[in-house]
């Protein structure tokens, strides 16, 4: 690996990592590989995890805010048809599996949303319920 190919692309810390296996010689050089290899590794893990979070907030805004509310406590609209409250007790109590389930298959006024999101996207949208309207410790 050549650090000037690495300049734009890759963390700061592997292009250190690079720096100090050039003036190492040829022992350090096999040390900082590996640790460049690791931190190349787990950069696109951690963004794919923010990225996983972030494609579920615009999922909620796409399909659930009009009657949940961007707060999660419920539009009019979501009033009115008895569209709980997220941050309840009854809706924070239930599984991540049980709100899937409801997402996928609608219950009472709630529409199924089986057709039209994956299983990948129900399952962060019910993830996203507890981590973005829980009760925080």
């Amino acid at each position: 690996m050549n650090i000037e190919k690495c300049k734009s692309g890759c963390p700061s810390k592997a292009r250190s990592a690079l720096r100090s296996a050039r003036r190492c010689g040829g022992w350090g050089i096999l040390p900082a590989i590996v640790a460049v290899f690791v931190i190349l590794d787990f950069v696109p893990q951690a963004s794919a995890r923010n990225g996983d979070d972030s494609a579920a907030a615009q999922s909620y805004k796409s399909n659930c805010v009009v009657c949940h509310g961007a707060d999660g406590t419920g539009t009019p609209t979501g009033k009115s048809l008895k569209a709980p409250d997220l941050h309840s007790d009854a809706v924070q109590k239930m599984t991540d599996e049980q709100i899937e389930d409801q997402i996928a298959n609608g219950k009472n006024n709630m529409p199924p949303f089986k057709s039209t999101l994956s299983k990948d996207q129900i399952a962060a949208l019910a993830a996203y319920v507890h981590s973005a309207f829980g009760k925080k410790k």
